[in-house]
């Protein structure tokens, strides 16, 4: 059951970092440019957005690879901080995903 867990916390930080944030992305910068008639890059509003999302992105890239070493790890040693720390990527990967989406959206 455990195994699962860790599974479900790596699919999740899957998720936000590949069909989450191209969802979150294409909706907060298809808002920003009607509103504003800029492109990401044109305009101040629009550039600091794709700024936070982008950091979203790149944040969500780096807790999916530190939990597949973690899954590694508890699969080769089984140490218990490796199996707990494996738990905790899934919603730590919800928590960033919402502050740098919210972070994005407040920034226009």
């Amino acid at each position: 059951m455990k195994r699962l867990l860790r599974v479900g916390s790596l699919a999740v930080a899957l998720f936000l970092a590949t069909l989450g944030s191209f969802g979150a992305s294409f909706g907060v910068m298809t808002n920003c440019t009607n509103t504003y008639s800029c492109t990401a890059t044109g305009c101040r509003p629009c550039s600091t957005a794709q700024t936070w999302l982008t950091a979203g992105w790149v944040l969500q890239g780096v807790l999916l690879v530190v939990g597949l070493v973690l899954v590694v790890a508890a699969r080769r040693r089984r140490p218990g901080w490796a199996r707990a720390a494996a738990l905790a990527v899934g919603p730590l990967a919800l928590v960033v995903f919402a502050a740098t989406t919210a972070l994005a959206v407040g920034s226009f």
